[in-house]
C-alpha cells in the first residue's frame, strides 16, 4: 500500500484509515518542527519497503487533533483498529533508520492480512 500523505479532516475519515485488517502506522508531523524534517523521510523510506503496512503521514496543521499526540513527530500504530503503540520521536538521530526498520519488521506476520471487500 505505500505510504500517503494525508489531509484528514474528521474522526469518521480517521476511522476509515483504521478499518483494515493491515497494521497502519500513522506519522504526525509539524512543519515548525526540525525533528520532523528528518523523521518524516526516514519514515517514508522505511514505508515503500513494507507496501502491506498501510501508512500515512499528517501534518497536524491539516489534521484535528489527536488525544495521543502531544508533540511531533509522534508515530501511532494501529492493529485491527485498535491503538496498540504510541512513538513520541525516533530516538538518537544516527540510529533513527535502524529503530524504524526493526519496528516495520516486526509486522512482517501481516503480509497476508486481507483487506475486506
Amino acid at each position: 500500500m505505500g505510504i500517503t500523505t494525508r489531509k484528514i479532516a474528521s474522526a469518521k475519515e480517521f476511522e476509515r484509515l483504521l478499518s483494515t485488517p493491515r497494521p497502519v502506522f500513522v506519522l504526525f508531523v509539524s512543519g515548525h518542527c526540525h525533528a520532523c524534517a528528518t523523521a518524516g523521510p526516514l519514515f517514508e523510506q522505511a514505508a515503500w519497503k513494507h507496501p502491506w503496512i498501510v501508512c500515512a503521514l499528517l501534518d497536524c496543521a491539516d489534521t484535528p487533533r489527536h488525544p495521543d499526540v502531544t508533540g511531533t513527530p509522534t508515530l501511532l500504530i494501529y492493529l485491527n483498529g485498535e491503538l496498540i503503540d504510541i512513538f513520541k520521536g525516533f530516538g538518537p538521530h544516527e540510529e533513527q533508520a535502524q529503530f524504524l526498520e526493526e519496528l516495520f519488521r516486526r509486522y512482517e506476520h501481516c503480509k497476508d492480512a486481507k483487506t475486506p471487500a
